[in-house]
């Protein structure tokens, strides 16, 4: 693994490459970083994939804005991060907020992206995005007694339960925390995106994952309802942080289509 700084219109991204052959571009989740990526590399490189996970401006180790920006403007430094590893086309791979940058970057730019996978795709409803953009922002003050590090944590408990690991929700914490006060920036660009009508225009091959732990698992029917010419692949289980925790499966479940 070798880490990388490239130089963008807005700002310095910080990316992950791993492994020689095809390249594959991987965008992780809302808040979280390239890290959300580190267990698969192993599984892309024996399959002869070369991975480059940037972590999105304003999480990770990137720069951080210093006001919100659009689902397009996070697209929108691809394409330099491509040009910093000489790479002209790939398969990208998102994940939830990652998927939607995913599929921005295939919009505007459809020479550079050959096919997408797709995994929780946060297409919300006009009643959803509304219920989402009135409770973006989650108190991160520090604390004295550091009673705000306990709140978060039994938070994500409360959403996962027993079906994640230890090591996953604590990465979760420490990437909230890192992201910081400002958080809730590509949550807004995700909740204000036009994702339908980004959908509706993609001309690439498409496969998009769901597991049945996944927050955004009830999404699928109404993207199989816009796209009947998607490829789809259903995995029992998991959690939301069902990356780093069955990576081999993940890869594998991807493996053909790539």
């Amino acid at each position: 693994m070798r880490k990388h700084y490239a130089n963008t219109d807005l700002g310095q991204v910080h990316y992950l490459t791993s492994g020689e052959g095809s390249p594959v571009l991987l965008l992780h989740m809302t808040p979280q970083s390239s890290l959300q990526f580190l267990h698969t590399f192993d599984y892309f490189n024996k399959l002869g994939f070369r991975s480059i996970a940037p972590d999105t401006l304003g999480y990770g180790m990137s720069d951080k804005p210093n006001q919100p920006l659009t689902i397009e403007e996070y697209a929108s430094v691809l394409p330099q991060v491509l040009d910093h590893q000489d790479v002209d086309t790939i398969s990208v791979i998102g994940h939830h907020t990652g998927a939607s940058i995913a599929c921005e970057l295939a919009k505007s730019h459809p020479d550079r992206v050959d096919k997408l996978v797709l995994h929780g795709i946060p297409l919300y409803t006009q009643e959803e995005r509304k219920e989402r953009m009135n409770n973006l922002k989650v108190d991160l003050l520090p604390k004295e007694d550091g009673s705000h590090l306990l709140d978060y944590w039994n938070w994500i408990q409360s959403r996962v339960g027993d079906r994640a690991t230890l090591e996953s929700c604590q990465m979760s914490l420490l990437h909230v925390f890192l992201a910081g006060e400002n958080e809730w920036f590509c949550h807004h660009a995700a909740f204000a995106y036009n994702l339908e009508k980004t959908l509706l225009e993609l001309s690439q091959p498409c496969l998009a994952i769901t597991n049945t732990g996944d927050p955004l698992h009830y999404i699928i029917p109404r993207v199989q309802s816009l796209r009947e010419d998607f490829t789809y692949r259903e995995i029992e289980g998991g959690s939301v942080f069902f990356i780093r925790d069955e990576p081999e499966k993940w890869v594998d479940c991807m493996s053909d289509f790539l």
